[in-house]
């Protein structure tokens, strides 16, 4: 057992009033045990010293916050655990008054499986005194003093420890509540920014859609509409003819297949029936040929899926969303980046789906903003599927990456792994076919 000289009533008197001096204008955890330390050491000798504190979030987590020697307790801050894995869960559940040990590496009460004890073993905290920091009678966490010293603490420490306690139990119960409405006011801030950016970006995307409308509208009635007029007139002059020409029945039947290409383009202007026609995968590697070659550009592209067709599985806003991002950032590479090789990669990783689109141009920042209404649109769109898009200007000459990491559903994240052989098409899109098309469907 070791000796200690006792402490006199003045002294003990004295370090209570600068624990209460001590803790005037803390406004944080940690600063603040520090500060008490010193305090409380000519009272409670010790090599480690920590408050313990029960979150709010129905009781079932703890924060720790420790001074003297750093253990891994410390981060149990900014990463709380269950109550089931502290070693003192029975004074926290209030199925122990207090706990006292004389050699805690030793003691049955803090060795069990999943107890988060191994600080004891590594710091070697051998004399431990543990007891509730309670309020209104309720337990809130508790004050735990540890020693390198086996035998240090007697039952004649805990009614110390204890008064020591209910001096810093009210202020770290208000320090607690504090912290917790700091914390739901910068959660509260960051939805209403969210929600603001998101209702920003959605009204551009209105704007846009509907301005895209207009144009079809005045696509079809220009172009389409105008070509069908011909077409039922030069219909009607033939059928007055006893025998209609064979070379203007040709030259007919390729004005009817021009327009309904034409009527084909504005459809999937509005939606990408190729999704529907072809999937996922091939709908992107379609998109990937048909816009270069529309480019008129040699520009190499190549799509490798690691998912096995997991997109498929997507619900189809979702695939759709994607879609438009994908379609955004070839525009953006081929009108803007002077770009030779484009790379679409889809893979996943544990519960996310990440669809990325590389370019070798020149990069955003020689660019400038011209298509800075395309990018916003890239981000709400992302936000609307609660995905996260990242715009990455790589170094010079090395162009840039655009990536959607998109939470998946729990249905489509357990159905598909990594793909052993991932499919992967590359293609010179001044030779590249696309997929049969039927010109009426």
């Amino acid at each position: 057992m070791s000796t200690r000289p006792a402490v006199s009533a003045e002294s003990v008197l004295r370090h209570f009033l600068g624990i209460s001096r001590a803790l005037a204008g803390q406004l944080e955890f940690q600063p603040m045990i520090d500060a008490v330390s010193d305090e409380i050491r000519p009272i409670l000798p010790h090599d480690h010293l920590d408050v313990t504190l029960l979150l709010l979030d129905g009781r079932t987590h703890i924060a720790a916050y420790e001074t003297g020697v750093n253990t891994d307790w410390g981060h149990i801050a900014q990463h709380p655990v269950p109550i089931a894995h502290s070693p003192i869960r029975s004074l926290l559940l209030g199925e122990a008054p207090y706990i006292l040990s004389a050699d805690a590496t030793q003691d049955d009460r803090f060795i069990f499986p999943e107890s988060m004890n191994h600080p004891i073993f590594e710091a070697q905290l051998r004399s431990r005194l543990h007891v509730p920091l309670r309020v209104r009678g309720e337990i809130i966490g508790a004050l735990s003093c540890s020693t390198h010293v086996a035998n240090f603490y007697t039952e004649a420490d805990v009614q110390h420890t204890q008064h020591v306690a209910d001096l810093l139990a009210s202020y770290l119960y208000a320090l607690r509540q504090t912290n917790e409405v700091k914390k739901l006011a910068i959660i509260e801030a960051e939805m209403r920014a969210r929600e603001e950016g998101l209702r920003q970006g959605a009204l551009g995307l209105t704007e846009q859609l509907e301005r895209e409308r207009q144009r079809i509208g005045m696509d079809l009635h220009d172009q389409t509409l105008a070509d069908l007029t011909r077409i039922h007139r030069r219909i009607t002059r033939l059928q007055s003819l006893p025998s209609p020409p064979q070379a203007e029945l040709e030259q007919l039947n390729q004005i009817l297949l021009e327009s309904m290409r034409e009527l084909r383009r504005l459809i999937d202007a509005v939606k990408p029936t190729v999704l529907q026609l072809f999937g996922f995968e091939e709908g992107i590697e379609d998109l990937l040929i048909s816009t270069v070659r529309d480019s008129g550009q040699r520009i190499q592209t190549r799509l490798t899926d690691h998912t096995e067709g997991l997109g498929n599985t997507l619900d189809e806003a979702t695939q759709i969303g994607l879609f438009r991002i994908v379609q955004e950032a070839l525009n953006n590479a081929i009108k803007h980046a002077n770009a030779s090789q484009i790379e679409v990669v889809i893979h996943q990783q544990s519960s996310h789906l990440f669809l990325s689109i590389h370019d070798n141009g020149d990069g955003l920042a020689v660019n400038g903003t011209p298509h800075s209404s395309g990018l916003r649109n890239m981000y709400t769109r992302a936000r609307l599927m609660a995905a996260h898009l990242m715009v990455q200007p790589q170094p010079y000459g090395q162009g840039t990456r655009v990536s959607v990491e998109l939470p998946l559903p729990t249905h489509a994240s357990g159905s598909s792994t990594h793909a052993s052989h991932p499919h992967a098409h590359a293609s010179n899109t001044d030779t590249a076919r696309r997929p049969h098309e039927d010109p009426i469907n």
